[in-house]
């Protein structure tokens, strides 16, 4: 239906989590185009155990494995800050694939401050929905996201978009996914 890529998870209604290693090895083998999988063991909040980093980890290893293009995950410290290590660590480990910062990043409270971070870290992209129920109630947050970014990083807006308001938000935010 024209689609250029796919996000691929499991379990929306708790916000997505990682899909299983055989659902991810079909989607690599039955799709023609590029795949961004979800590395989030639980529904949630962002902050895991090392348990629950130590399954990130393998399931970014299984993702390279498996030739997906992008890994898309969030992590962050007791404060909502980005755990700038841990999130090192899986980009470090993600090396080759494109990194997408999931809407962890709509817990953060000094958005600006995450992106310069994110940049620093070499993160492709971010999608939020502007720290709001959704893109559409969060376009005004987005707006101000995508021109405080600059090109530096995509910003992508998520959640509650759909084919009636897709090119008001694009055109709104000035987002270019």
């Amino acid at each position: 239906q024209g689609a250029d890529r796919i996000e691929l998870c499991d379990n929306l209604g708790e916000g997505g989590t990682t899909p299983s290693y055989g659902t991810i090895y079909l989607a690599t083998q039955n799709i023609n185009i590029p795949i961004a999988v979800i590395i989030r063991p639980r529904g949630g909040d962002f902050v895991y155990s090392n348990d629950e980093f130590e399954i990130m980890k393998k399931d970014i290893v299984i993702c390279k494995e498996l030739g997906v293009e992008t890994v898309v995950f969030g992590i962050l410290n007791k404060e909502n800050k980005i755990d700038i290590e841990r999130t090192k660590e899986l980009i470090d480990l993600a090396s080759g694939l494109k990194v997408t910062f999931h809407m962890a990043f709509d817990e953060i409270e000094d958005k600006f401050k995450a992106i310069d971070q994110l940049v620093e870290l070499g993160v492709d992209r971010i999608l939020t929905k502007g720290g709001c129920e959704n893109a559409l109630a969060g376009r005004e947050s987005l707006k101000k996201l995508v021109e405080y970014a600059n090109d530096r990083i995509i910003i992508m807006p998520g959640k509650g978009v759909n084919k009636e308001n897709r090119d008001y938000i694009l055109e709104y935010t000035g987002a270019k996914e």
